[in-house]
């Protein structure tokens, strides 16, 4: 038997293994004993063994993934590496208040960092090649979800200046550069754009800033991450495929539909999420419908667990992906599988599917239409002033507005109003 401590915010919530072939969690007698809250709700705080593959699928959500992981693998030279071994090497911060750590080896109680020039962060951005982003840190170990290019680290909004995690200290922010396919680029701008645009329309979003180190960065405060009296606090997270106890191969409702906004508001509401919890999840279904974001997909979705219960995390990754052709949608509205196919019965099978009220929802649908276009010109408008987009980034902003105009004008199209 190999094993791994489990560690949540530097209490020993339990163990994480394999034996006899099969991966393995069990809890920590003491967080038994504490009534300590769930790694996941298909995982009840009793002692027992938990075996199986539903444990493997929990702990290789929290790797990253394609590309960025195999790129990682060849790195840190573990080729034919085991999830086990991965999360071994890359475990020390993870998504949420988790980190594993060797049996008999405590977690880091002091938080250090170091500074982060830009012209440092500009170098391993021009190495992403031979060191992926997330491995640039030499001085930290860590694992972040997701199939972009991303690194943890602290940052600070008002000066731009950045920190790397020294050993097991907690990030506070992710960084994220323009993705290196070359059919997605330019990103940074996009997701910052898209970002500013949900706040100014009441989503629940993080902050989020654009800095050029003189490449251009996105970093976004992490929702996870709390920080009191000067230290920083990690909050425990699951991912819409972690909470429907699925791998994120199966995060796209095409690829099987093992997921899906009807199979997501269930789980949601098995947690007894607030009203206004479920109400924001589906402002966000709307929201990722009119800026045409072809990848708002199940791992985009997260609930904060902790000693009280569960919360819809804040919203992140939202891109205008149909800006460069993407035409297909990651979660299905009603039976429609594409932006182009959606018409109001797609809405009213969605709320029959997802028991939600059809006219309030309607109702939210067409106010969100009628104020996106002004609130997309002001947050266009105090973009380009404050951070003078290149030619490439200024053509994709073009495209944006486009895409925004015409999904607003479809949507209250299909509703019986016009766009004045």
């Amino acid at each position: 038997m190999i094993r791994l401590r489990v560690w949540a915010a530097g209490r020993p919530m339990g163990w994480f293994g394999h034996a006899q072939a099969a991966y393995f969690f069990e809890y920590d007698p003491e967080w038994i004993a504490d009534k300590g809250y769930v790694l996941a709700p298909q995982f009840p705080v009793v002692g027992q063994r938990y075996v199986g593959d539903q444990v493997k699928t929990f702990f290789e959500n929290l790797l990253p993934e394609g590309d960025v992981l195999d790129d990682i693998i060849s790195a840190i030279a573990t080729r034919g590496a085991s999830s086990f071994e991965l999360l071994g090497r890359l475990g020390a911060e993870l998504p949420g208040v988790l980190s594993l750590l060797p049996e008999n080896e405590p977690p880091m109680a002091r938080q250090e960092y170091k500074p982060l020039s830009h012209e440092e962060l500009s170098a391993r951005l021009h190495n992403r090649a031979q060191t992926p982003f997330l491995v640039s840190n030499n001085q930290g170990s860590m694992s972040l979800a997701g199939a972009q290019d991303k690194l943890g680290l602290r940052f600070d909004g008002k000066t731009g200046e950045f920190r790397d995690c020294v050993g097991k200290s907690p990030s506070t922010h992710i960084a994220k550069p323009d993705t290196r396919q070359l059919r997605y680029q330019p990103s940074a701008i996009n997701e910052y754009a898209c970002m500013k645009l949900a706040a100014a329309l009441k989503l629940s979003v993080p902050e989020v800033w654009l800095q050029r180190v003189p490449e251009a960065v996105y970093v976004v405060e992490r929702y996870d991450r709390e920080v009191k009296n000067g230290k920083i606090l990690s909050i425990h997270q699951i991912d819409g495929c972690q909470l429907l106890g699925h791998g994120a191969g199966w995060k796209y409702q095409r690829t099987g539909g093992l997921v899906s906004l009807p199979k997501l508001v269930t789980a949601m509401r098995s947690l007894s999420l607030r009203g206004s919890d479920l109400l924001q999840f589906q402002r966000w279904v709307m929201f990722n419908f009119l800026i045409g974001n072809a990848d708002a997909h199940a791992k985009n979705v997260s609930v904060l667990i902790n000693d009280k219960g569960y919360q819809l995390a804040k919203f992140y990754d939202l891109l205008c992906v149909k800006a460069y052709g993407d035409n297909g949608l990651a979660l299905f509205i009603g039976d429609a599988e594409t932006f182009d196919t959606v018409n109001k019965h797609s809405w009213e099978e969605m709320c029959q599917d997802c028991s939600f009220g059809v006219q309030a929802t309607l109702k939210e649908l067409e106010k969100m239409a009628l104020a996106l276009p002004a609130q997309w010109q002001k947050t266009q408008a105090r973009l380009v002033k404050e951070h003078k987009p290149t030619e490439a980034e200024l053509d994709l902003l073009a495209r944006m507005t486009a895409i925004f105009d015409a999904q607003c004008a479809a949507t209250l199209l299909m509703l019986g109003r016009e766009l004045s």
